[in-house]
């Protein structure tokens, strides 16, 4: 499967939605019996240090924890890996540009299973309670204190 970008609006970031959108797709991958999925993922916060940082020692900083990723990071922590750095992936000044190729490999995939290629497959249902919103005090604790 090639997972085709998503968005979440600023008010509802932080707040799981992404989350449970990525395991909606797995949940449908896992019940295809696809090996598994295959995106792009922008660098969003490489801007912040490109005159510092090759995209390539970017994104491996990112992999070894070194760097946090606002995109690529949560990304990690979901399963994926990276393949590749991808160069005019997508015209934005965060990233300079550049993308990440990006693999799931599912771990339910049994290939004496027979793919299924229909859409009658229909997701498991999710929870689309939010998480609370984010308050400045709530992150980093009241001031004055």
């Amino acid at each position: 499967m090639y997972g085709v970008d998503s968005a979440v609006l600023p008010e509802y970031r932080s707040r799981g939605v992404g989350s449970k959108l990525m395991d909606a797709r797995f949940a449908v991958l896992k019940q295809l019996n696809l090996r598994g999925m295959i995106a792009g993922s922008l660098i969003i916060d490489y801007h912040k240090v490109a005159s510092e940082v090759t995209p390539e020692q970017y994104v491996q900083d990112v992999i070894d924890g070194k760097r946090f990723d606002t995109n690529l990071t949560k990304q990690l922590h979901k399963g994926f890996r990276v393949h590749n750095i991808i160069p005019n992936y997508f015209n934005d000044a965060r990233t300079l540009n550049y993308g990440v190729g990006i693999v799931w490999q599912n771990p339910d995939f049994d290939p004496s299973r027979p793919i299924l290629r229909t859409a009658k497959v229909i997701p498991a249902h999710f929870d689309v309670r939010l998480k609370p919103e984010r308050t400045p005090e709530a992150t980093f604790g009241a001031v004055g204190n």
